[in-house]
């Protein structure tokens, strides 16, 4: 059942009417009431009932309080929040609509969806702008999600409505106006499917002074190569009959992928039969609801929208040059609609403050296939924001239960089911013929980390204060500020097991600081996908700045610290495990300013899972290779000392990771001597870097006595015990 709430236009007449599961207000762009013939009134609801409709708080613009509760609101979420990704599904877009058009009628207006329910205090407004469908529905899979951090307001097209597309600009247009002007400091947020990504563009391009932020999916600007126009002539021959067969099934064809709209709710965690009988089920349940969209779109309505498409993509097109908003453009690679791909490649081209990423794999209908869940593309491509200005520490949302599962068990492979599957997961060299058949990038190696975890089965060990080595986290506080200062394995493959291990021991979220060059959009391309860099954003990576460490010790967080950076992350070949930290102890400074609790520690490993066989003089020796420095990509200064490249690596049969948390140091007291005394701070620094190449020097002499540090002693053990219990390591 559809259940939602339709505001207005923020004007100052409206009407409140019911139509079964939902609330609707609307406004017409003029000022005046629309019309509500052919709509049932509402019955009179009492206070209960109204506050059950109403969902999320709404207040007038006169400053006057509606019937909505005015109840606090939740200033944070919490680590692993639920989103209620998978939840729902293409079926319930199709009972929703269904619903939602049964007694339609009137001009468009807006609604929000009542499962949306209350955003955090100070969230911005996200307006949706439909596709061809003109529903408003197409957010459906991303509701309660978008819920928590926006004001989600939906654009609905009735199907008999005729409006032209500068009349739907206008409207789109007066409320971002009126938004703007009731919250100057906050932005708006365009999000356009399809024909909406048109009407987003347009909306912007005139309005350059307001603070939008336009999130596209495949927007319909290439409509002159799109498959459309040659399915005109065939629509107009139809016969008059607006609930023609075909339509619905020539409209899926184009526009959307059954199998991955099927996949949206399956456990990945069941066998591979069970999942197959789910897919069975969900195609079984939704495919006989594709009829529904003769209803939606019947023959008339559907060469409207088309005509619509048309003038969307002229008049946009046209004004592309004046925006000046956030653009982001989420494009398809098996869209048969339009060529989406080679547009957002175009449209990266053309407007100045614009970035894409690709889907390779998916269909035109993006938002509602399995794998894409809207906030979290939104939070790795560092979009959201309450204010003008984006800030890392405020404006930070952590990861939600779907986000950790595809981090943690989708994407690095982290779960097997079978005991097959768990003996071939650790064959070392399947992961390098897959990175090879993805042509071998940097992005592509990292991005595979899935069996890495598996693979190297990681073990972590922490000091007690009284200096007894146990395994497990319970060494390192609980309660920040705490800041974990250690050594940066080769291209920082110890990351993944460390926040991961932090996540689900002591439900605690690391806060990297990472390189500028994942901020500052150096990386960025018109084939960029969402790969890691965008997931350590979504997991809290910041850039490593004085002003940043200084937020986040003040909100006592816990923060990850590497002072050796990308020296030791790219280091030379021989430098393996060699702290390589600057002279400047600034980080004791600030720690000892907020009392933090500093935590030193060493990681091992990276020699029992890669040999080092390239290095940057090695690399400069090789002609074509000379001028691939890392300095030209990640924007290292060009007077450094030690100039560094991205190593070449062979694999090896893989061993294990090893990771220890030496003696927390509190810095709580000694604020004032380590700021006025410098050489006092200087010993403090020293002793945390011995104290890291102490851990470091450990781990490598007691790895020797773990009896399972061989894959195939683990393999072994797996055999033996199932379901596979955590491979015991070294006695401390």
């Amino acid at each position: 059942m559809a259940s939602c709430f339709v505001s207005p236009l923020f004007g100052p007449n409206w009407e409140l009417v019911r139509l079964r599961h939902c609330r609707v207000i609307a406004r017409s762009a003029s000022g005046g009431s629309y019309s509500t013939a052919g709509i049932p009134p509402s019955p009179a609801l009492s206070p209960v009932q109204e506050k059950q409709y109403l969902g999320p708080a709404v207040e007038a613009r006169d400053g006057s309080s509606t019937t909505r509760n005015k109840e606090k609101k939740r200033e944070k979420l919490d680590l692993q929040w639920d989103d209620g990704y998978g939840s729902r599904n293409v079926k319930d877009y199709l009972d929703a609509v269904k619903e939602i058009i049964e007694a339609d009628g009137g001009p468009p207006r807006w609604f929000c969806p009542a499962e949306c329910g209350h955003p955090l205090e100070g969230s911005p407004i996200l307006l949706f702008l439909p596709g061809l469908d003109g529903t408003g529905m197409g957010l459906i899979l991303h509701h309660k999600a978008l819920g928590r951090v926006f004001e989600v307001r939906c654009l609905h097209i009735p199907v008999q409505d005729r409006t032209p597309f500068e009349g739907l600009v206008r409207l789109v247009e007066e409320t971002a106006r009126l938004e703007h002007s009731s919250s100057p400091k906050k932005p708006i947020y365009l999000v356009g499917d399809s024909f909406g990504g048109c009407l987003a563009l347009a909306v912007a391009a005139r309005n350059p002074t307001i603070d939008l932020v336009l999130i596209l999916i495949n927007p319909t600007t290439s409509f002159a190569q799109s498959n459309l126009q040659s399915l005109m002539p065939v629509l107009e021959a139809l016969p008059v009959d607006h609930r023609h067969f075909a339509v619905p099934y020539l409209l899926s064809f184009g526009m959307c992928d059954p199998i991955k709209m099927a996949m949206v709710n399956i456990d990945n965690k069941l066998p591979a039969r069970a999942q197959l009988q789910q897919l069975s089920g969900n195609l079984t349940a939704f495919l006989p609801g594709l009829s529904e969209l003769a209803d939606i779109l019947p023959k008339g309505t559907l060469l409207w929208r088309i005509k619509l498409l048309k003038s969307a993509a002229a008049y946009a097109n046209s004004r592309l040059h004046a925006i000046r908003a956030e653009v982001l453009v989420l494009a398809s690679g098996r869209d048969n609609m339009v060529p989406s791909s080679d547009q957002g490649q175009q449209l990266v081209k053309t407007i100045h403050n614009c970035k894409v990423r690709h889907f390779k794999d998916h269909s035109h209908a993006l938002l509602m296939e399995e794998g894409i869940n809207l906030l979290t593309i939104i939070k790795g491509t560092c979009l959201y924001r309450r204010s003008g200005r984006r800030d890392h520490i405020l404006d930070f949302l952590p990861p939600s239960t779907s986000e950790v599962k595809a981090a943690f068990e989708q994407i690095m492979w982290y779960k097997m089911h079978t005991r097959k599957l768990q003996l071939l997961s650790y064959f070392w060299l399947l992961i390098i013929w897959q990175m090879i058949k993805k042509n071998g990038t940097y992005a592509t190696l990292k991005s595979n980390c899935r069996p890495l975890i598996y693979a190297s089965s990681p073990v972590l060990y922490s000091t007690l204060e009284d200096g007894k080595v146990v395994r497990g986290l319970s060494g390192v506080p609980s309660n920040g500020p705490v800041l974990l200062v250690g050594y940066h394995m080769l291209l920082g493959c110890e990351l993944y097991s460390l926040v991961r291990e932090f996540m689900l021991e002591k439900n605690i979220m690391l806060r990297g600081l990472a390189l500028q060059v994942l901020f500052n959009g150096s990386l960025e391309n018109p084939t960029s996908q969402f790969l890691l860099a965008d997931w350590l954003k979504v997991f809290g990576a910041l850039p490593v700045t004085a002003s940043n460490l200084f937020k986040l010790l003040s909100t006592n967080s816990h923060v990850l610290l590497y002072p050796g950076g990308l020296d030791e992350a790219c280091h030379y070949k021989g430098e393996e495990y060699k702290c390589k930290w600057p002279n400047q102890p600034e980080f004791v400074r600030m720690a000892a300013r907020f009392g933090a609790t500093i935590v030193p520690f060493g990681t091992v490993g990276e020699d029992d899972l890669v040999k080092h066989v390239l290095d940057y003089n090695d690399m400069m020796k090789i002609p074509f290779l000379n001028n691939h420095r890392v300095r030209d990509h990640l924007g290292e200064v060009a007077d450094e000392e030690q100039p560094r490249s991205f190593p070449g690596i062979l694999p090896k049969i893989p061993g294990r990771m090893y990771y220890l948390f030496g003696k927390p140091v509190k810095t709580h007291g000694w604020e004032t001597i380590l700021k006025s005394d410098k050489e006092c701070a200087r010993e403090l620094y020293l002793q945390i870097k011995h104290e890291v190449e102490h851990c470091l020097d450990y781990l490598l002499k007691k790895r020797q006595e773990d009896p399972y540090r061989n894959i195939f002693d683990r393999m072994a053990y797996h055999i033996r015990h199932s379901p596979p219990p955590e491979i015991p390591g070294f006695q401390p």
